[in-house]
């Protein structure tokens, strides 16, 4: 019976049927840049979400859950974005270009966003100054994960976020199966 008990646990394992415990990801803080110029793009700011959390290269379909909350001063009317990663900015495809910080843009990568859909992990749903629970998963967010590295991009996809804005990803907890 023991035995029994413990290929069946190898072949769930190979399945990716056993979750792992959740661990929490330090919350970030995202300078968003004015988005009305931006139709059509993927934003990836400097900034590495996933700084120091890696999973394991056995783990697979990594989900982050958490809340975004969108900040504005009052201008900034941003609704929905689309949520992108990459364990890096470097070596990027030609349909990207970098884009120099101003005093009122932070420096980001731009990309064309019909070149990005195999870094897409969800959908961010927004309302200025409140908390919304957002889930992430996919591909790109495994690989970024296990890299231990993680840039977010943004497409605008409803509304407009102005340079002053922010967002904020907070409370977030990743799992995992094996």
């Amino acid at each position: 019976m023991r035995r029994l008990l413990l290929a069946g646990a190898v072949l769930l394992s190979g399945c990716g049927l056993i979750p792992t415990p959740r661990v929490d990801v330090d919350n970030t803080s995202l300078r968003l840049p004015g988005s009305a110029p931006l139709s059509g793009k993927v934003v990836y700011l400097e900034t590495d979400a996933l700084a120091g959390n890696r999973v394991p290269a056995a783990l697979q379909q990594v989900t982050i859950r958490g809340q975004a909350t969108y900040r504005t001063a009052g201008l900034g009317t941003l609704r929905s974005a689309g949520l992108y990663v990459r364990s890096t900015l470097t070596a990027l495809p030609a349909t990207c270009t970098v884009s120099p910080a101003t005093p009122t843009a932070p420096r980001m990568v731009v990309c064309d966003a019909a070149g990005e859909a195999s870094q897409f992990i969800g959908t961010l749903e927004l309302r200025a100054g409140q908390g919304q629970p957002f889930s992430l998963g996919g591909a790109a967010l495994d690989t970024a994960a296990k890299a231990g590295h993680g840039y977010f991009g943004m497409a605008f996809s409803a509304g407009q976020s102005v340079w002053t804005d922010s967002l904020d990803l907070t409370g977030m907890t990743a799992s995992a199966r094996l």
